[in-house]
């Protein structure tokens, strides 16, 4: 039906042409009115596909990962994108490349500050105080060592430019690799404190501006292999290992500790393998969001959001929060921390803090009809401190087994999470534990497959489709 013409309607004159225009402002007018409908189409496009999103995230599946700083909570997460997204995966994973030089290039610089001050304390211009008598006799120090730190120089500019490029204000609030604290030495680690996550960091280092991340990768990737035989012979002198073992520092137990796969990394084409994006650490701050659509398995299709928060004690009533509407928690608890201190509070020891957290969880009200899933985490590393001869009983006042061996250890802390769990959770909230490394590309797929059917069984029962 044709609508009447009615020249009295406010809307009609507001949108009538102007009297006696020319054929030029005609062309211009109708350019503006079809540019407006293209913002207004482009407008209304964005906000469908905004309802959408949002539609699918009511409907995903959300697990918050919980446990104390460096319990392996972004790899769990790393590995379940690995296992589950691999589409994203792949985009992914060259990006990782500046992260692992980092990690390099700050294990290097970290060993070169340690032989730098113990040849400045042999040659008396740092005394042997009270601080630094422990760490005992420097005898075996050469000029060849001395060398060696100038040698490796170059490193120090390549991590700097390296976390430049993965954030900036990013670094440390000290400007120190490492700091002393009750008679150990700890190589200080590099965090972005963005709230955004490492997915947002590799995808400015995909995208960066004017090729400088193109050009930072390829003068990255000369200056380590540039360097390789120089890192070979440090990692492998027998007095660096010396010096090493008198401070206690173990950093090949750290997290983004790659000096053994030096011949394989420093070449100029070098390619991240997924064992080496697991590995690799970048840690943020904050609560960081990961979503992902999976492409493989049984719930392909299916989005999950998985939140990673912050594990340090003052970043912890951030959590309460992300309680709400959660589908499952996995709570991350690293065994081989039995004989570790808390980096923000060196008086508590980081399993008593590991068992105090897992308390709260399990006895939270908010959480009671949430499945906690725990992983008791660093396995490898546990085994490697007990072989060493560490004595668990040392450090934890209430293990008091006869035996140090793993399997008496292992079994004696799945005890005493079971005895937190039934004591702080409902009666219907089973105990689903699993040992794991996940590091372990192998056996963590394994068991995020066991995790995945307990979560989504769950997810199923809480919808009431079972």
């Amino acid at each position: 039906m044709k609508l009447a013409f009615d020249p009295t309607d406010p809307l009609t004159l507001a949108i009538a042409p102007p009297a006696n225009e020319t054929s030029e402002e005609r062309r211009v007018r109708q350019e503006k009115e079809e540019h407006a409908l293209q913002v207004s189409r482009r407008i209304d496009a964005e906000l469908k596909a905004e309802r959408i999103a949002m539609k699918k995230m009511r409907k995903a599946v959300r697990v918050l990962v919980l446990g104390q700083s460096l319990s392996g909570k972004s790899t769990t997460i790393k590995n379940f994108q690995m296992t589950y997204a691999q589409k994203s995966w792949v985009e992914e994973r060259a990006s990782w490349k500046a992260v692992i030089f980092l990690n390099l290039a700050r294990s290097v610089n970290g060993i070169v500050d340690i032989l730098s001050e113990e040849l400045e304390i042999a040659q008396g211009i740092l005394p042997n105080s009270d601080e630094t008598a422990w760490h005992g006799s420097t005898s075996g120090l050469t000029e060849n060592h001395k060398s060696l730190t100038l040698k490796l120089a170059p490193l120090r500019q390549i991590e700097r430019d390296l976390q430049s490029l993965l954030g900036s204000g990013s670094s440390e609030p000290e400007d120190l690799h490492r700091k002393l604290t009750e008679g150990r030495t700890t190589l200080q680690e590099f965090a972005l404190r963005s709230t955004s996550g490492w997915k947002s960091v590799l995808e400015q280092i995909r995208n960066p501006s004017e090729g400088k991340g193109e050009s930072l990768h390829r003068v990255a990737s000369q200056v380590i292999a540039g360097c390789k035989d120089d890192i070979g012979y440090l990692w492998n002198d027998a007095v660096v290992q010396q010096i090493l073992r008198k401070r206690n520092i173990r950093i090949e137990d750290a997290p983004g500790f790659f000096l053994h796969d030096l011949d394989r990394i420093a070449n100029l084409d070098y390619v991240p393998s997924d064992e080496d994006v697991v590995r690799a650490r970048l840690r943020t701050t904050g609560v960081q969001e990961y979503r992902f659509t999976l492409d493989r398995g049984t719930a392909s299709s299916l989005d999950w959001l998985m939140y990673d928060v912050a594990g340090i004690r003052t970043s912890r009533a951030a959590w309460i929060p992300y309680f709400k509407d959660i589908t499952a928690i996995i709570f991350l608890a690293p065994l081989s921390a039995f004989n570790e201190n808390l980096a923000e509070d060196p008086r508590i020891n980081r399993l008593d803090d590991t068992f105090s957290l897992w308390n709260t969880i399990c006895s939270s009200k908010l959480l009671s009809d949430v499945q906690i899933i725990l992983f008791m985490n660093k396995i490898d590393i546990l085994q490697r401190k007990l072989d060493s001869g560490i004595l668990v009983k040392d450090f934890i006042s209430d293990f008091q087994e006869q035996s140090n061996d793993f399997a008496t250890v292992t079994t004696w802390f799945r005890r005493i999470f079971g005895k937190i769990h039934r004591k702080g959770s409902p009666p219907t909230r089973k105990l689903i534990a699993h040992f794991t490394s996940v590091v372990d590309t192998k056996s963590t797929a394994q068991t995020l497959a066991a995790v995945q059917a307990v979560i989504l069984t769950n997810d199923i029962v809480e919808a009431g489709l079972l």
